[in-house]
């Protein structure tokens, strides 16, 4: 009984020690972004998201950057911030406004 009541008193304090108490790191972050401007035109449309081909080549934008499905020919310019440092989302999108 001597030699299980110091190995349970361990395993206790491991499984302790391993218990998130209190705020910890911010998962993912800190994050670092390169941002560009990017137009696009529509080429394919789903559920999910769209298909746009612009001066780089294809692009996908998922839905929840998009607000609204676009139609396919529609131009679209978008605020892209890339990834270059951390484990955040990679690639965010951001609809501009057409200069009117």
């Amino acid at each position: 009984m001597k030699f299980h009541l110091p190995m349970a008193a361990a395993a206790l304090a491991t499984l302790t020690a391993c218990n998130d108490i209190g705020p910890g790191p911010i998962a993912g972050g800190p994050c670092s972004y390169d941002t560009s401007i990017v137009t696009g035109t529509v080429i394919e449309v789903d559920e999910d998201g769209a298909l746009l081909m612009g001066e780089g080549g294809e692009f996908w934008v998922p839905g929840e950057y998009l607000g609204a499905l676009p139609e396919v020919g529609e131009a679209l310019t978008f605020q892209r911030e890339l990834i270059v440092e951390g484990t955040c989302t990679p690639e965010i999108y951001t609809v501009v406004a057409p200069d009117n």
